[in-house]
């Protein structure tokens, strides 16, 4: 990976001279002056003004012209040398007799008109903004988004979260439990992933909802039986890496996650957990970086669930606790096997005729961040509810432990992403009732 000096450049000679004067970033160079850089005016001058373009590119998010006497950018942090960077990218002069008046108000800078000078902020933040928007189109088309946010948006706010998970899984009768679980980690980021685990008996529900996310919905990775025997993150054996590290922001299947061999369960800790492991073993040193979403399923310890199926649960605590869900799934009756065949007979249903709309609102949702607008009151209940959970089941095989946590914001913000809303009163309600119900398949 390039470091800072090799991104501006800078020859053999003259990164001897910065690196002894312990200049090695963007950031020290986009505050100095040319002289101080002593590589001459021209040189030094350069070096500077590449060094604030880099960094105004970097973290500028957002350009906002407001009756054009205001422009507002947020970027993604407000140090020195990024304010410095992102003023002399719209050529401001602030304070003083400068053009421009000059508030920071958490990420927003907001410039305001001073003098007739603001006009060259104001052409400066309208090129921006083109920059800004090519790169958004360039970004989601990458991401495989091809139809319009509004369209998009538009069509999720008419179904919202239960319209999802009513359509998608529509094939599955029952377990209604299981498919609102599937939909919120659908529904969360790579970075705050939401993974899930479902436990059945063979011919249960389960393969079919793996199979529906499989066919319907890209940038996943399938792991079969063989491969969870081979080991997920590496087979110390062989030193071969497996499929986590190689699922970065991807949706991961996994298949039979009971059959995950002992040696490869500490490293599978650490990546559900921050996406993060170091792997030290006779073939291989590698520190790994793998930020992905994991959808498990596994069979009952003996194959069927007996009278008290927490017993049947073949996976250690400390690996439940990495998953914010565990369901368990009941048997497919006969009348539901026919209805199936019914439907697939006809063979027509709204997720087949608008599946690029389904599969591309999942990915703009992960692009959106939800306000939390809930009142205290609502939020102080259910992170009540959530501790009660977990001081019930911390010693049981089903183990709610500290890291619901981090699950108890995670849950609320999918469900709300999915109907690019806000985390308002009764999406926190929701995350508590599919949380309860999910523990009370265990019950």
């Amino acid at each position: 990976m390039e470091d800072d000096l090799s991104i501006l450049g800078v020859n053999t000679s003259d990164r001897k001279k910065l690196e002894h004067m312990g200049i090695t970033t963007l950031e020290q160079i986009a505050m100095m002056t040319a002289g101080s850089l002593g590589l001459g005016s021209s040189k030094g001058n350069m070096l500077i003004q590449r060094s604030r373009n880099i960094l105004a590119n970097r973290h500028i998010t957002d350009v906002d012209i407001e009756d054009h006497d205001h422009v507002k950018v947020t970027v993604k942090k407000t140090d020195r040398a990024t304010i410095r960077s992102v003023l002399n990218a719209l050529e401001v002069n602030a304070g003083g007799q400068g053009n421009s008046s000059l508030e920071i108000q958490g990420t927003m800078l907001s410039l305001s008109r001073r003098s007739q000078g603001f006009n060259k902020v104001l052409n400066k933040a309208d090129a921006l903004i083109e920059i800004l928007d090519a790169k958004k189109e360039e970004q989601r088309e990458k991401e495989g988004i091809f139809l319009p946010n509004d369209d998009l948006k538009q069509f999720a706010q008419d179904r919202g979260f239960d319209g999802f998970w009513k359509t998608v899984f529509s094939e599955i009768q029952g377990n209604d439990i299981m498919k609102q679980v599937l939909t919120i980690s659908v529904f969360s980021t790579y970075h705050e992933p939401v993974h899930s685990l479902v436990i059945g008996e063979p011919g249960s529900s389960k393969t079919m909802a793996k199979e529906i996310i499989n066919e319907q919905f890209s940038d996943i990775i399938n792991v079969g039986a063989n491969t969870t025997r081979s080991g997920l993150v590496c087979n110390l054996g062989t030193g071969d890496l497996g499929a986590l590290p190689h699922a970065h922001h991807k949706l991961v299947l996994v298949d039979e996650f009971d059959k995950i061999p002992k040696d490869d369960i500490e490293y599978t800790y650490e990546l559900l957990s921050n996406g993060k492991c170091t792997i030290h073993s006779a073939k291989i040193h590698k520190n790994i970086t793998s930020h992905f979403i994991m959808i498990a399923f596994a069979n009952p310890k003996s194959r069927v669930f007996g009278k008290n199926a927490l017993k049947d649960i073949g996976l250690s605590p400390l690996l439940m606790s990495r998953c914010a869900f565990i369901v368990k799934v009941a048997d497919i009756s006969r009348d539901d096997r026919i209805d199936l065949f019914k439907k697939k007979f006809y063979g027509s249903n709204e997720l087949k005729e608008h599946h690029d709309y389904y599969s591309q609102w999942v990915k703009l949702a992960r692009t959106f961040t939800p306000d939390i607008t809930a009142s205290d009151a609502t939020v102080e209940r259910y992170i009540h509810d959530m501790d009660a959970i977990v001081e019930e089941f911390y010693a049981t095989s089903l183990r709610r432990d500290l890291r619901m946590g981090d699950y108890i914001r995670r849950i609320p913000m999918a469900i709300a992403r999915a109907g690019f809303k806000s985390v308002d009163d009764d999406v926190v309600k929701k995350a508590g009732d599919i949380v309860r119900e999910s523990v009370n398949t265990w019950r």
